[in-house]
């Protein structure tokens, strides 16, 4: 089928196959199909939505546009952790070296700005010298040397997910379960890690606005987890107000490090020690995490 044509069936309301789909994936991850009718495609998904399907064969082509980081250099029980995106949500940058601390591996694929949500990336970068272009083998090398590494989309991880991710955001798309999931997702099987934790955001400051939609999208991503045999957990956190007491990407950093320190409490400490604790309970069990907790 042309690229046309898969547009025009998605317009229509009927289900693409899977090779239809991956073929339209892949040849806009290698520049053969042009931005127009990408977007033409999303808005259509947007409109018309994807079946299960569909959204499953979406995350397949996402990962299969590049390589896979299976971490099997790495001793340590793997852990990825997730958020959805909102204000002042700096969860990743205290959650990682929180569990590294407790002996965990935290390999993390994240994003930029989506919307009005902060890219974990941005934050990172605010950082002068701070390299997040990593390759396999460096996030690899990495996370086994110091415990955790986060790092973007590039030509190698994922990069169908990193072109259409900008896109989504250019062409008023962002907010659709099907292409969140399959895009959150598509990063997380990218990796091999062995748990994989999900902060679905509700509320006025997320882009699922009531619980019952966040709700959905969890149930999306752990069924995805599922369908590749991977465990996975979700849970949905408010967002209707700033997590955090600072707004920007300096400032998130600036606030993550004195958290750390132990000089500041409040949501994002709660919400950061509660994932970290849900980690280590799964990757390590009771004991263990009754040992962080003592110490």
């Amino acid at each position: 089928m042309e690229p046309r044509d898969v547009v025009a069936a998605k317009r229509d309301g009927r289900e693409l196959q899977g090779d239809e789909l991956r073929a339209f994936v892949l040849g806009y991850a290698k520049g053969e199909i042009p931005d127009y009718l990408a977007a033409a495609f999303l808005m259509a998904a947007y409109v018309n939505g994807l079946s299960d399907g569909e959204t499953a064969e979406l995350t397949r082509a996402m990962i299969e546009s590049g390589v896979t980081l299976p971490l099997s250099r790495v001793s340590r029980p793997k852990v990825d952790k997730h958020s959805t995106g909102g204000v002042s949500d700096g969860v990743t940058l205290v959650f990682a070296p929180l569990a590294a601390s407790l002996g965990l591996a935290v390999a993390k694929l994240s994003g930029r700005g989506l919307g009005h949500t902060g890219g974990t990336l941005d934050k990172l970068e605010s950082i002068p010298g701070l390299r997040t272009d990593l390759s396999p083998e460096q996030l690899e090398r990495q996370v086994e040397k110091i415990g955790c590494a986060v790092a973007g989309q590039s030509k190698d991880l994922v990069p169908a997910d990193g072109a259409l991710y900008a896109l989504r955001d250019a062409t008023a798309t962002v907010d659709s379960i099907p292409l969140i999931a399959a895009s959150v997702m598509s990063k997380k099987l990218a990796v091999g890690t062995d748990l994989i934790l999900l902060d679905v955001k509700a509320g006025s400051g997320a882009f699922m606005k009531t619980p019952e939609a966040a709700a959905e999208l969890a149930s999306a991503c752990v069924g995805l987890a599922s369908k590749w045999g991977r465990r996975a957990r979700a849970a949905v956190t408010d967002m209707s107000q700033p997590l955090g007491l600072a707004i920007g990407n300096a400032l998130d950093v600036a606030e993550a490090v004195r958290l750390l320190k132990g000089e500041e409490r409040g949501r994002l400490r709660e919400l950061s020690v509660a994932f970290a604790a849900e980690a280590l309970w799964a990757l390590a069990g009771e004991e263990r995490l009754a040992a962080a907790g003592r110490a």
